[in-house]
């Protein structure tokens, strides 16, 4: 890594390790209560009030669950906003594992990463709104609700015109083939299925 680099990413590592900590405390607290598709009524909540009070501005989806929220950075005609994608819902199985923020919905659990996704999303919203001079250009933060049902809760996102205006979109997904610290990217789709 350069210096040029390494003072980029400075921000990043200093609220990080201001605020790291916090998001961990809000992923295992997502994680120990799940909500079902459709259902994520108290997910949404928490997420709108981490942003909200972290200055910013969310629109809650009509469908009573999910959010949106834009983050306007350097305004630049030609950057079409970019939005980051992630999922709030939960699985309908039971959280075998032993651990203090194990789920304590019976049969409903984060099995699939969706805590971690909304997560990383929000953590990106908050450290933009700490650092809204560091937003490269229109993102929008799209916390998408019933993901795991078909039809889903995209379609409460087309709804409500999510995607005006958005030129890419970037979903998040947990991969246990990539080490810790690495991060895919594939253009088009990948790792997409709608079954029971």
């Amino acid at each position: 890594m350069t210096t040029a680099e390494a003072g980029a990413d400075a921000p990043l590592a200093e609220w990080l390790d201001e605020h790291g900590d916090g998001l961990v405390a809000v992923r295992r607290n997502i994680h120990a209560h799940p909500e079902l598709s459709g259902q994520e009524y108290a997910t949404t909540e928490l997420v709108a009030e981490r942003l909200e009070v972290a200055g910013l501005t969310t629109t809650r989806l009509s469908s009573g669950t999910g959010l949106i929220c834009d983050l306007d950075g350097a305004d630049i005609p030609s950057l079409p906003r970019i939005a980051l994608r992630a999922d709030l819902d939960a699985l309908g199985m039971d959280d075998e594992k032993n651990v203090p923020y194990r789920s304590q919905v019976p049969g409903v659990s984060h099995a699939c990463g969706h805590d971690v996704h909304t997560t990383i999303a929000l953590g990106v919203g908050l450290f933009y709104a700490r650092h809204p001079e560091l937003v490269p250009g229109p993102i929008r933060l799209i916390f998408q609700p019933a993901e795991e049902r078909v039809p889903g809760g995209a379609l409460d996102v087309l709804a409500d015109d999510g995607l005006g205006g958005v030129g890419a979109i970037f979903g998040f997904h947990c991969d246990p083939k990539l080490d810790v610290g690495r991060v895919g990217l594939k253009s088009g789709p990948i790792s997409s299925a709608a079954d029971m």
